[in-house]
């Protein structure tokens, strides 16, 4: 018998995305956080038990297999639910540009911020803004006045980008800097799947 997904976590970490994801797809799935200062899983095992790389997210399949790497988790996601049109389908231009978007997202924003978050140098942490503000820039620019990201509807990549804009203001940044991406991350947060996820990680009063 297969038994429901377990999405391994941190409040406010890029697990988030992968929880918007699956909660947006209508999928059965568990939570597992992640006590960065005990450095165990809530259940006593250390997360290198699940993750051998020490990180989250990861997804655990209702197979026992486990996917780790955002982009990943969160196509595998959307495919698993393909109806609710997530991502396009596979092999197709959209889809391949979705993926251009993950991958942008994920070496180009998320990466720069370890730094910032990790007691990284004044140095670094200056060089990372600065790039970050030319990757900030170039998506608002593509942005544009659309509501979404990629495409007419909301997709795996409006997921994680709502979550890296989340960090710009911990991180030091000025969310005013770019008025068109703090008025998209404004409109995702109301979203029903968006809500639910950041109050089930503690990040916002149930309402």
């Amino acid at each position: 018998m297969l038994r429901p997904m377990k999405l391994y976590y941190f409040p406010a970490a890029c697990s988030l995305a992968p929880h918007v994801a699956l909660r947006e797809a209508g999928l059965p799935f568990s939570l597992v956080r992640y006590d960065t200062k005990q450095k165990t899983l809530e259940d006593s095992r250390r997360l290198e038990d699940v993750n051998e790389k020490g990180y989250v997210p990861v997804l655990e399949l209702d197979s026992g297999e486990r996917l780790t790497e955002v982009a990943v988790v969160l196509q595998y996601i959307a495919d698993r639910k393909p109806e609710r049109a997530l991502a396009p389908p596979a092999g197709t231009m959209a889809r391949y540009q979705l993926m251009e978007w993950l991958n942008f997202i994920a070496t180009e924003i998320h990466k720069l911020y370890w730094p910032i978050f990790h007691d990284g140098t004044d140095v670094e942490k200056q060089a990372s803004w600065e790039r970050l503000g030319h990757a900030y820039g170039y998506v608002e620019r593509r942005l544009g006045d659309r509501e979404f990201l990629a495409g007419d509807g909301f997709t795996i990549a409006d997921a994680y980008l709502f979550v890296v804009l989340n960090w710009i203001k911990p991180g030091g940044g000025d969310p005013d800097r770019w008025p068109r991406l703090k008025a998209y991350r404004a409109r995702l947060r109301e979203r029903p799947a968006v809500l639910a996820a950041m109050e089930a990680e503690g990040l916002v009063r149930k309402r």
